[in-house]
This record gives C-alpha cells, structure tokens and sequence, in this order.
C-alpha cells in the first residue's frame, strides 16, 4: 500500500499496529469501518480517518500504523528475544549448549 493513504485501503481483517506513546505496541486486527470512516481494532478501540484514536489520553497519545513485512519481521525478533532470556542454561546438557555456542560462532 502507498504509505500516503494505506489507512484508506483498510478493511475488516486487516492487521494493524497500535503504537501507545513509544512504550507499547501491538498487532491487532481491524474489525470494522464505519460508515463515517471510524476504524474499529479488536481491543475494542476506535480510530479516526487519520489514525489517532478517538477519544483518547493526551498524554500517552495512540494511534495506528501500517503493518509491513519490516515491522512484522521486528515483532518476531523481539519475541524471540524474549524467549531467549529465559531459557536456564543451567539446566541444557553439555551438547545442547555446545550446539548454542556453534551456531553463535557462525555469526561471527
């Protein structure tokens, strides 16, 4: 989608990021359009034609964003990161952590 009027082309179905503040973001799901052009998102909020949500906290303003094969790829690297961080190593046999560290090596 051209980045000008992505926002235009959605529909029901269509994944979206919601952005809160620069603290939290998330994949969800557009529900509905509106007659008046309000965007529904699963966690129950409503968006304007612009993208900012209606109704919301000023001081940790919300709004949506495109979805991009980028921005999708950089949601699964976090996640594997946080799965990362709490693996007990202490608890992988002596192969197991051999294998870690080879392929550690090769992206050296």
């Amino acid at each position: 989608m051209e980045e000008k009027n992505w926002i235009q082309e959605l529909k029901a179905g269509d994944k979206v990021v919601v952005s809160t503040g620069s603290y939290d973001k998330k994949i969800t799901s557009v529900t509905k359009i509106t007659p008046k052009g309000f965007i529904n998102v699963e966690s129950g909020q409503t968006f304007t034609s612009d993208g900012n949500q209606r109704g919301g906290d000023t001081w940790h303003r919300t709004y949506l964003s495109q979805l991009t094969d980028e921005v999708a790829l950089g949601f699964k690297k976090q996640a594997l990161v946080n799965r990362c961080k709490v693996i007990q190593f202490n608890k992988l046999t002596v192969e197991q952590l051999e294998k870690i560290l080879s392929i550690l090596k090769e992206g050296e």
